[in-house]
């Protein structure tokens, strides 16, 4: 048995859930993305959504490399995109709320997908943009922030790792990591630790800190002091004189948008032979189901060579099924089975919700849900569990409230246990994740503080003893003279976790 349990930072989480911003190396311009309202199986409507082009944000792809990586990240105080710009070998850093309507796309880009006016597909122009934020990079790819967000950590393909201020775009640090195939970068939310992704040995490897300054970093800023004075001096008396968005140092004040009254017939073509396969009316409808596209749930010709079309699958809103990898495309953990979900993508019958009720009489509750089997289950449920089978428990339960598994029906509640060791630390926000295996006891608790525990029965396990309601202060927890040990895995780290009778002292 393995419990693992991790903490999400929701500083750092995305504001708009269904916005994205591409880099179309075809066309080599930047694209912001937000399909407002996600599909659901059998549906193509693309009625409610915006498009967004941004031609003067040009970038290059490293044409040696096909298949190469171009990183992008958003700063999320300074609302700064920064994309790698392979082919010219610099960081690129839009600011993303700049820019204004010029035009519709459908002309000059004919590939949409609806013809209501609600389908917004536009060009904009005159974004505010640093086209050489940082230059001089040997094909950069992968790129994070720091969690303080005074860093872009950059990665060279060719094996190089930077560290750049963001305030200055110079360079703090550089680091040779021995890969030459290095793509994607990721900074750990919850210890700041890098890892990359090195594409041709397959492997994500993490970049350990030094073990200086107590593995604290800290540098020297490269600012010029006097002229970040003199530069807050400027944009305090523009914005008094002149109004608030009316300084920038990237802006073009030259620039003007070139505006055109679009052509009425735009509105009714919609391409039927990149992808989306169909002109009829119904696929467009919010409420319409098309009957093609209805029928590519039952289709199994899934080999590289056959007619089914992948893309069509995808907008069809199938992100359960039998053709995509990685358990039918859903990624399920390991033993689930998934489904697809009208409006909200697909669900997994080994992931639950955990969710924290306190009514007016003070009396707080785990309240466990299920997308997949579409409840919220009564308050004394017992949940069954399968061996075999990784189960995720997403906590949403907050701060202060921390829920446990646990093999006594009261809640372990330590403060002498490191956040390291998280077996007994718990977690308030982010998933748990339990793989239940034959060493795996037939009854497991979900607890909480001040909380009636929540029975996991493993496999018909008999006679789990009855919840119990832990307390802050009141009761002790002592382990009793037989006990069981298990091996518990987590981020590396492999703990002790002494698991057997308790005593329950008053």
């Amino acid at each position: 048995m393995s419990v693992q349990y991790y903490f999400l930072s929701t500083a750092i989480l995305p504001i708009y859930s269904h916005l994205v911003h591409f880099y179309s190396s075809l066309i080599s311009d930047s694209v912001k993305f937000d399909f407002s309202q996600p599909h659901g199986p059998g549906s193509m409507d693309h009625s409610i959504a915006q498009v967004r082009r941004y031609p003067e944000i040009k970038l290059y792809r490293d044409e040696s490399n096909a298949h190469g990586h171009a990183g992008m990240i958003v700063h999320p105080e300074k609302r700064i995109l920064y994309i790698a710009n392979p082919g010219k070998g610099t960081i690129v850093a839009v600011h993303i709320d700049t820019g204004s309507y010029s035009r519709t796309a459908r002309e000059e880009y004919p590939i949409f997908s609806n013809p209501l006016p609600s389908f917004e597909y536009s060009i904009y122009e005159c974004v505010d943009q640093d086209d050489v934020f940082a230059s001089g990079l040997n094909n950069p790819s992968g790129l994070a922030l720091s969690l303080d967000g005074t860093r872009l950590f950059v990665a060279e393909r060719g094996g190089r790792i930077l560290a750049l201020e963001v305030d200055s775009g110079l360079v703090l640090q550089s680091i040779d990591v021995g890969y030459t195939s290095i793509g994607g970068l990721a900074v750990s939310p919850e210890t700041g630790g890098l890892y990359f992704v090195d594409m041709d040995t397959n492997q994500v490897v993490k970049v350990e800190a030094s073990l200086d300054n107590g593995g604290e970093c800290t540098y020297q800023s490269l600012v010029d002091t006097n002229f970040k004075t003199s530069l807050e001096a400027a944009q305090l008396q523009v914005v008094l004189e002149c109004g608030e968005d009316s300084f920038s140092l990237n802006r073009d004040y030259s620039c003007e948008v070139v505006s055109t009254i679009p052509n009425g017939t735009l509105f009714e073509q919609v391409h039927t032979d990149t992808g989306y396969a169909s002109d009829d009316p119904n696929v467009q409808a919010s409420a319409g189901m098309d009957e093609q596209a209805a029928l590519l749930e039952n289709r199994t010709d899934c080999e590289y060579d056959s007619e089914l079309n992948f893309d069509a699958l995808l907008l069809g809103g199938y992100y359960c099924h039998v053709c995509l990898p990685r358990n039918q495309g859903s990624s399920c953990d390991a033993g689930g089975t998934c489904s697809n979900q009208q409006w909200d993508g697909f669900s997994c019958d080994n992931h639950y919700y955990i969710d924290y009720n306190e009514d007016l009489f003070d009396n707080p509750s785990l309240s466990i849900s299920s997308l997949y089997y579409n409840k919220t289950f009564p308050e004394g449920s017992k949940i069954e569990l399968s061996r075999g089978v990784t189960y995720r428990f997403t906590v949403r339960t907050g701060d202060q409230k921390p829920v446990h598994i646990t093999t006594s029906p009261v809640a372990v509640v330590s403060t002498a246990v490191t956040r390291s060791a998280v077996v007994g630390s718990g977690t308030s926000n982010g998933p748990i994740l339990l793989t239940v295996d034959e060493t795996t006891p037939d009854c497991l608790y979900l607890t909480s503080p001040r909380c009636s525990s929540v029975p996991l029965v493993i496999e018909g396990g008999k006679g789990c003893p009855d919840s119990m309601v832990s307390g802050d202060n009141g009761w002790e927890l002592r382990p009793a003279s037989s006990s069981t040990r298990h091996l518990v895995s987590f981020g590396g780290y492999t703990v002790l976790l002494v698991v057997g009778l308790f005593a329950l002292v008053v």
